[in-house]
């Protein structure tokens, strides 16, 4: 699978027919919807998965970690700390599986690197779930999505599992808010298009990229719903970002008193608590420079973009503003909307 859309699908036809008679596409990996697994496969997977998410809501890193693949256990760090950053968004949380996939990729080649492609056709419907993992080794795999509701913010526990025997063992953890100021993606994707409609071309491009972030469980998941979100951007997109935006390609901006900044992404993102919608700002710095003039730089860097973009100050409750500068860490800052001139 490729995120940018550029990977041939199946045609819809030519998919039903293979689901129907329990074949999948792909030469070495196959896929297996829940609605197409036994009942005893499906209450496994979805045991595991709740238990896992049980444990994350807890913060209890030590029965996640027993329930990690032995050999992923060495690199445990970052799996850790994403538990211990998860589960206080989680309190009071009831969770619940969504989705199960069952992808099997037994017959790859060991110590083959490229990316493992799984199509999922649903059934019944004229859509599917791509999956594209890069460097999955032979074995059969499942992927569980787990939502958390209930409290300020809907969350989604997503994990890779892989056969371990007659047991499943997480080879992968991946969680992120379903929700933003108390709206889903598909109230941001509404709303993209009605500003896109409207010719707000910088509201909706952004407004899509809100959409799309809470929708998609993680970066090597799509579906053909998600193919449309992104078409649907594309077409949005700001004719200042034609030739792309990032390290490469920045945007350039004058500010008022003269001084260009080159912005090399620009995004909109909910608070960590859910309750702001954010204009999330990356632009080149030269070198790291005294703390207050740093400060002051960043206000200087969201004034200059936002004056370009008035239209953009009523929708955002705040500013994230990053100086990236090589061989240095991020100067960061998080300013109301009020606090920029």
């Amino acid at each position: 699978m490729v995120l940018s859309g550029t990977r041939q699908k199946v045609g819809l036809g030519m998919a039903a027919m293979l689901l129907a008679v329990g074949v999948q596409t792909g030469l070495a990996q196959t896929c297996t919807t829940q609605q197409n697994m036994s009942s005893e496969l499906y209450a496994s997977l979805s045991e595991q998965a709740l238990e896992i998410a049980a444990a994350i809501k807890a913060g209890d890193v030590a029965k996640v970690q027993a329930a990690t693949a032995v050999d992923l256990v060495g690199n445990f760090a970052s799996t850790e700390y994403l538990v211990k950053s998860t589960a206080p968004r989680l309190a009071g949380d009831t969770l619940r599986v969504t989705q199960i996939y069952q992808l099997d990729a037994s017959k790859r080649t060991a110590g083959d690197t490229s990316e493992a492609d799984f199509t999922c056709p649903l059934t019944g419907k004229t859509s599917e779930v791509d999956f594209g993992i890069a460097g999955l080794s032979p074995s059969i795999y499942a992927f569980a999505m787990v939502e958390a509701q209930g409290g300020p913010r809907a969350w989604l526990i997503s994990t890779l599992l892989r056969k371990d025997g007659s047991t499943w063992k997480m080879a992968g953890l991946y969680t992120h808010a379903r929700t933003a100021v108390g709206h889903d993606g598909l109230w941001y994707w509404t709303a993209a298009r009605e500003h896109a409609k409207a010719k707000q071309t910088w509201l909706a491009w952004l407004l899509y990229g809100e959409a799309a972030s809470l929708l998609r469980p993680t970066n090597f998941v799509a579906t053909t719903n998600l193919d449309g979100l992104l078409g649907e951007q594309h077409d949005a997109l700001p004719p200042e970002l034609s030739d792309g935006l990032g390290p490469d390609t920045p945007l350039v901006v004058k500010g008022a008193d003269g001084p260009e900044f080159r912005f090399t992404s620009i995004a909109a993102e909910g608070s960590d608590d859910g309750q702001r919608l954010n204009l999330t700002l990356h632009f080149k710095a030269d070198g790291a420079i005294a703390p207050d003039k740093a400060r002051a730089n960043n206000t200087a860097a969201a004034k200059a973009f936002l004056d370009a973009h008035k239209e953009l100050r009523p929708v955002f409750d705040g500013v994230l503003v990053f100086a990236d500068s090589t061989g240095n860490a991020p100067f960061a800052t998080d300013q109301k909307m009020s606090e920029i001139p």
